[in-house]
């Protein structure tokens, strides 16, 4: 993480444990049994040109694996990659033998800097619920000016006890299931307007089989700038997300 990147990650960590110690304040109601765990889960935007998709979040335990470097995508994580679309995933997890809870976020985050920045926030709050045995916890969204880029947390420790506190910084992956054209016209069209790119070219909600590659999880290797996606603009941060977990009940 370059300098500047650091110093836009601490603001950051500075005013989301500031929310979060705000959000504290307010009384988290419901009586749970000695089983179940809430977490506060504050997911903030650190890369400019990369919108992020609403967080999916998921707690389950360590037989569960949501993405691991040098695997097979499955086709949930798929979806969310090129499209944006958690359903499938969701669907994927819920019920599933490990998983204790799936939620997905209100909307998505953008950072400053960007023409979005002045309708969508630079990060989002949410509160979940399971049982205190799953342990861990991992947090997708898709980097939105990709073909098929990921921000992941995978298989972090959950905080152990009421009032204990984690934070995270997301990675940014490749999900290797489409080319990277770097195109408009094959990506989500939410990419141009938000980064304040002017085109005529609506952009694609679905996958296109012709663009299908077999490939597995990897580092994302950046914007090359060969298309229509700026390498400076569109630049993928190594660390597109700063997470903040904290135990309230």
């Amino acid at each position: 993480m370059t300098k500047q990147r650091r110093l836009a990650a601490l603001a950051a960590s500075s005013a989301v444990l500031a929310a979060t110690a705000l959000a504290g304040t307010a009384g988290v109601a419901t009586a749970q049994s000695d089983d179940q765990a809430t977490y506060r889960l504050t997911v903030a935007n650190l890369a400019a040109g990369q919108p992020l998709t609403p967080p999916l979040v998921v707690l389950h335990g360590a037989e569960v694996s949501l993405a691991e470097a040098g695997a097979p995508v499955g086709a949930g994580l798929q979806q969310l990659a090129e499209n944006g679309n958690p359903q499938v995933l969701v669907d994927a997890l819920e019920g599933a033998d490990g998983v204790g809870a799936v939620a997905v976020g209100d909307h998505p985050i953008v950072a400053g800097g960007v023409p979005g920045a002045a309708e969508l926030p630079s990060f989002t709050s949410l509160e979940i619920s399971g049982p205190a045995s799953a342990g861990l916890v991992s947090i997708a969204s898709m980097l939105i000016c990709t073909n098929d880029g990921l921000s992941l947390v995978s298989n972090a420790e959950l905080p152990a006890t009421v009032g204990e506190r984690s934070i995270f910084f997301s990675g940014a992956y490749d999900a290797g299931t489409e080319i990277n054209t770097e195109s408009f016209a094959d990506l989500v069209p939410p990419c141009q307007g938000v980064v304040g790119v002017t085109s005529e070219v609506e952009g694609a909600g679905e996958s296109n089989p012709e663009l299908a590659e077999g490939g597995v999880l990897a580092a994302h290797q950046g914007i090359g700038g060969e298309a229509d996606l700026d390498a400076m603009t569109h630049d993928v941060a190594e660390n597109p997300a700063l997470v903040v977990i904290e135990r309230v009940g």
